[in-house]
């Protein structure tokens, strides 16, 4: 019966080895952290192109009754936390996993409806929900800068 030693430090590294494909490479060799920013650069805008189509459909009522006020400040409260992660704090980091698997929990059943109602404000939501999920899987990994040891 043969075994396999997965944790020996003479274990054959894929990466190093070239098995495996550049961007796998590039993104468990430290690159994560750049590949979430750009996700959650991406949703960020896409987020505000969502705020510009609710605002060119209306929404049903007065004016008075619709929270832009509330719209803004959430974005650019989000951003604020954007900009944590990219300074690699900690907590901002975990919560905006959090944040970004609460979104796809509860965004993502609501597309379809979404989709009747105006179809570009879906796809910009859509793809919004992509971004912010690949970001926190990314961000939920440990960083490559923390998990290297030494030998």
């Amino acid at each position: 019966m043969s075994t396999v030693n997965a944790y020996s430090r003479d274990a054959v590294n894929p990466i190093e080895t070239g098995a495996t494909p550049g961007w796998v490479a590039r993104l468990v060799g430290g690159d994560r952290h750049t590949a979430a920013l750009t996700s959650l650069g991406v949703a960020y805008a896409l987020s505000w192109v969502e705020l510009g189509l609710a605002l060119i459909i209306g929404l049903p009522g007065d004016s008075a009754s619709h929270p832009l006020a509330a719209s803004i400040v959430a974005r650019v409260l989000i951003g604020l936390l954007y900009l944590c992660v990219a300074s690699r704090l900690q907590w901002a980091r975990w919560v905006t996993v959090a944040l970004g698997f609460a979104s796809v929990a509860f965004v993502a059943p609501t597309l379809a409806l979404q989709w009747q109602v105006f179809p570009a404000a879906a796809i910009a939501s859509g793809l919004a929900l992509v971004c912010r999920l690949c970001a926190s899987l990314f961000l939920l990994s440990p960083l490559q800068e923390h998990a290297r040891v030494t030998a």
